[in-house]
């Protein structure tokens, strides 16, 4: 009776189930993390791609506004005879001895015309948000932002802030963030500035 008990359920119950061998989940699950292991590499290597980009986009526009100053000896934006030199696509600066509010709104505009950049509304970052100029106490900075609010996360801006650190020096204080007290925080965000004179 025993042998036939066993024989049914093999015959009836057992005979499409055959289990996997514990080297055949092994090798499954090495897989799945050598997959897993990849996609998470991949973002970090896009992010630092991003990142790299932006740093050229702010270098690029710090070399584009120290060449607009050498040429026309004036500052872009707050040139006050940017129509003499460029025609009716842009609108003078009040001329004054430091960038207004209103003079950033017409930076971009200016170096375009000076043909010193490829877009009047410059480019939008590859890591996210928008560019604008804005000024602070006469300071001219490139604000990353999503319309003024924050875009980047905490560990976006500690990598941007130490790849900028790499490229022009320990000392150079050329980004600030807003808010200030930056932590490598993925759900905090930041509107970071960096300085254009």
């Amino acid at each position: 009776m025993r042998t036939t008990i066993k024989h049914l359920w093999k015959t009836y119950f057992c005979k499409n189930f055959e289990g996997f061998s514990l080297i055949e989940i092994s090798m499954v699950l090495l897989i799945m993390g050598i997959i897993a292991g990849g996609v998470m590499k991949g973002q970090d290597l896009v992010e630092i791609a991003q990142l790299k980009s932006l740093i050229g986009d702010i270098q690029n526009l710090q070399l584009a506004y120290a060449n607009y100053t050498s040429l026309y000896n004036a500052l872009p934006g707050n040139d006050k005879a940017a129509t003499a030199k460029f025609g009716s696509k842009v609108t003078d600066g009040s001329g004054s001895v430091s960038t207004s509010v209103d003079d950033a709104k017409k930076v971009f505009s200016h170096l375009y015309a000076a043909g010193l950049i490829n877009s009047e509304r410059y480019k939008t970052p590859k890591i996210g948000g928008i560019y604008d100029i804005v000024s602070e106490d006469g300071v001219v900075k490139l604000r990353i932002s999503n319309n003024g609010n924050p875009s980047l996360n905490g560990k976006q801006v500690v990598l941007l802030i130490a790849k900028m650190k790499e490229v022009a020096g320990e000392d150079t204080e050329i980004l600030e963030t807003d808010p200030k007290e930056v932590t490598s925080d993925k759900s905090k965000k930041y509107i970071v500035k960096a300085k254009l004179n």
